[in-house]
């Protein structure tokens, strides 16, 4: 989650801005992924349907979704900056109304997509109530959040139950 604010800091120099479970890892994702039943999925990503897998194939899958939607905001953050003519590579800063534009329609929707994604995973068994706090919490921290006051504890308590759970890309 935090890994998301370095993203957002690094691609527009930003200095107030926390996210949802973007965090680093592959970009890339495999066409099929043996599931944890052993069988084959057809997109890489398990689905509620279906037996509970290990915390550990959670942690990879929920990974996954998190990774993916680092790559898919950073491209959707570089896409506003050249359309809004906001020069990168000069560490060229928006203005404080494009930073809430930002926010408002990428940042924000991002997280509150990556809380679907991780709900739609079938937690482990005994772990269930767990995922269900930690993407509800994610969820109520993106609908609630200021986007023209956002700051590095916006996402604090979805960041650090991701990462107590032990979620590597997610909270980071």
């Amino acid at each position: 989650m935090r890994r998301i604010a370095a993203l957002v800091f690094a691609l527009l120099a930003l200095g107030l801005v926390a996210a949802g479970c973007g965090g680093g890892g592959d970009s890339t994702g495999a066409s099929s992924s043996t599931d944890t039943t052993g069988g084959e999925t057809t997109d890489g990503s398990t689905e509620s349907s279906g037996p509970a897998p290990t915390k550990a194939a959670f942690i990879k899958e929920a990974d996954k979704v998190c990774s993916k939607a680092e790559l898919k905001l950073s491209e959707e953050v570089l896409e506003f900056a050249k359309e809004n003519g906001i020069d990168i590579e000069k560490e060229e800063e928006p203005s404080d109304d494009q930073k809430t534009e930002i926010y408002e329609q990428i940042v924000l929707p991002n997280i509150a997509n990556q809380a679907k994604e991780l709900e739609a995973l079938t937690p482990p068994k005994g772990d269930e109530e767990t995922i269900e706090e930690l993407t509800s919490t994610l969820s109520e921290e993106a609908e609630n959040a200021d986007p023209s006051n956002l700051d590095e504890n916006t996402f604090e308590d979805a960041s650090k139950m991701a990462q107590e759970y032990g979620l590597h890309s997610c909270g980071a």
